[in-house]
């Protein structure tokens, strides 16, 4: 995912004004973990920056400070996922200016690209997400046709974090349990950590989307120390949980 400080020359592509109203278009459909706005991004020459965009009034709130960079890392997936169906290979830097702790990522143009059919679903699906009303069996997390459960957990996973099915659990501050989903679970925790888990949140959330399901993602849980230890024990994983996206599929009536 990452690549050296020098891809971020501002030679050769500059993004046309087409091409960023279709980048900010598609940004504003990234999932935003219940913030109204929790980034910005910048265009600039062949790059695409995203900032974390917090409210001061929440900066001192720890889990808006933890959702709004999970949300930034759902942002950093479609954006790449544009980037390639505008034809260039995204090129991506986490956290790459010490001196603009805010800036959380920045995407690259590197190299010509040719779209490929996944690509083009993937951005399709970017404008149908949709939640689900009619979840899967709520008591077998087991439920999804293995095929479709191994694509999302291939197209979602990266180096830094995982995709675990898990069954109901009840959450620390609720008297309901959650439903079985899939687990996002990163290598480690902090800023980083919530980035990856936002990328691959939204990346699981694409690809379920073009296979026809739908979704729910949870995190608001996820905010809680505590709870995240809860998952740990009872999914038996080894780093840290960031949140859960629960599947199932269109009611008749949503049925393209």
């Amino acid at each position: 995912m990452t690549v050296e400080p020098p891809v971020l020359s501002l030679a050769g592509h500059t993004w046309s004004e087409q091409e960023k109203s279709v980048l900010s278009r598609a940004s504003t459909h990234a999932y935003r973990c219940g913030l109204a706005e929790p980034w910005r991004i910048r265009m600039e020459g062949r790059r695409v920056e995203i900032f974390e965009n917090l409210p001061s009034a929440l900066r001192g709130h720890a889990g808006a400070n933890r959702n709004g960079v999970v949300a930034c890392g759902c942002a950093l997936t479609v954006l790449a996922c544009t980037v390639r169906v505008l034809g260039w290979t995204p090129e991506v830097v986490l956290f790459g200016d010490p001196d603009r702790a805010e800036l959380v990522a920045t995407v690259v143009a590197s190299r010509r690209h040719r779209p490929s059919a996944v690509d083009v679903g993937q951005y399709r699906a970017v404008f149908e997400q949709r939640r689900h009303s009619t979840a899967l069996d709520p008591r077998d997390p087991e439920a999804l046709d293995p095929a479709l459960r191994d694509a999302i957990v291939r197209a979602a996973e990266t180096a830094d974090a995982k995709i675990v099915p898990v069954s109901a659990v009840v959450a620390a501050h609720r008297k309901r349990g959650l439903e079985p989903g899939l687990l996002v679970v990163t290598a480690t925790d902090g800023r980083r950590g919530q980035l990856v888990a936002g990328v691959t949140l939204q990346r699981a959330w694409l690809s379920a989307t073009a296979l026809g399901l739908t979704a729910s993602p949870v995190v608001e849980p996820f905010e809680m120390r505590e709870f995240r230890q809860r998952m740990v024990r009872h999914a038996g994983v080894d780093g840290s949980p960031q949140s859960l996206l629960v599947l199932g599929r269109p009611s008749p009536g949503e049925r393209a």
